[in-house]
């Protein structure tokens, strides 16, 4: 009996076995194919290309700039003293020539009235000894003492009136007054901040490009830019050049100039600069996603034949979508697009 169950299992052992080895050990191509001596062979790879065709670009480059008021000041008194009136309220726009601050000058007017009380008294002196004189009354010497004393009083005047000017402030030009830092009463002196003036009509963008742009920018070139937190797009025009380069970085400043007579635009914004290249004839436009960075420069597969064969290009600039290849291309080249990740020198592609 038990001999019979000995067998019994054998059988059904072997069985299992017998169906179970085609799935340990399938049989593969590369078996086959090395039982009849060949080597594998990989499938080909499927890709998009587009036919280099020379063409005529129009390029631009992105910068980043920052608003600049038209003019600004920050205001800070000549003299020192105590502020005796503020003519002005904050945020508020003031033409030019207006009255901002007064500093206390009562000492300074109470001199001026006394000088000009011993200019009346050296005028006659000078009136008498001149008459004198033309009587020879006098000595030429005795003449042009009296004479000196008159033109001393008449510096001493204007010395006056000059500090007494230092005592107010006046708005250098038409503008937008910012926040003040002081109050009436306040002691202050040249190094007490008291306002800043901007004048806002007009808006500049500084920004600056790499060198090797400039000699296609001159002035005159309109720029468009945009800032955050605005939907729209603003035009300048570029009014002034930055005549060196600057060692450094190696980019250019330039300036632009834009109307703001709305005063949507503040000075401080960040903008995003858009600056039009002169037009480039006879280069090659390929989507950006078909060059590949290598150590010294960048590289595309084209096709020959049913193979990729890598070529090394020469890029000259680019957008949001394509590079503009200066060199390594010929027109009719078919440039692989897709299927980039899995290119290699001579692998085979279909399209």
């Amino acid at each position: 009996m038990i001999k019979k169950q000995i067998i019994t299992y054998s059988v059904i052992i072997a069985i299992i076995a017998l169906l179970a080895y085609p799935k340990i050990f399938p049989k593969s191509e590369a078996g086959a194919s090395g039982a009849k001596g060949g080597k594998p062979t990989a499938a080909p790879v499927k890709v998009s290309v587009v036919v280099a065709q020379k063409q005529s670009v129009s390029s631009s480059v992105q910068a980043i700039g920052n608003i600049m008021a038209d003019e600004e000041v920050e205001l800070h008194a000549e003299t020192q003293g105590r502020i005796t009136k503020i003519g002005f309220t904050e945020g508020a726009l003031v033409a030019k020539g207006k009255q901002l601050i007064k500093i206390y000058d009562g000492d300074l007017q109470a001199q001026l009235n006394k000088a000009l009380i011993n200019k009346k008294l050296k005028q006659e002196t000078e009136k008498r000894n001149k008459q004198l004189l033309d009587k020879g009354g006098i000595s030429q010497e005795a003449y042009d003492l009296s004479l000196t004393d008159l033109n001393s009083i008449n510096a001493d005047i204007e010395i006056l009136k000059e500090s007494i000017k230092h005592t107010e402030i006046v708005a250098p030009f038409s503008g937008k007054i910012g926040l003040k830092y002081v109050s009436e009463g306040s002691f202050v002196n040249s190094a007490s901040k008291i306002a800043s003036i901007q004048k806002i009509d007009k808006i500049k963008i500084e920004f600056s490009v790499p060198e090797r742009y400039v000699a296609q920018i001159s002035n005159g070139t309109e720029v468009n830019f945009t800032v955050e937190g605005i939907q729209k797009t603003f035009k300048a025009k570029i009014y002034a050049i930055e005549p060196k380069v600057d060692v450094v970085n190696r980019n250019v400043v330039l300036r632009a100039i834009c109307e703001n007579s709305n005063g949507v635009l503040l000075p401080g914004l960040f903008a995003k600069v858009n600056v039009p290249l002169n037009d480039k004839e006879g280069v090659f436009l390929i989507p950006t996603q078909s060059v590949v960075p290598i150590l010294k420069g960048q590289k595309v597969f084209v096709v020959k034949g049913d193979s990729a064969v890598e070529q090394k290009v020469e890029v000259a600039g680019r957008n949001e979508l394509n590079v503009e290849i200066v060199s390594g291309l010929k027109t009719g080249d078919s440039v692989i697009v897709s299927g980039i990740i899995q290119m290699k020198q001579g692998v085979k592609v279909k399209f």
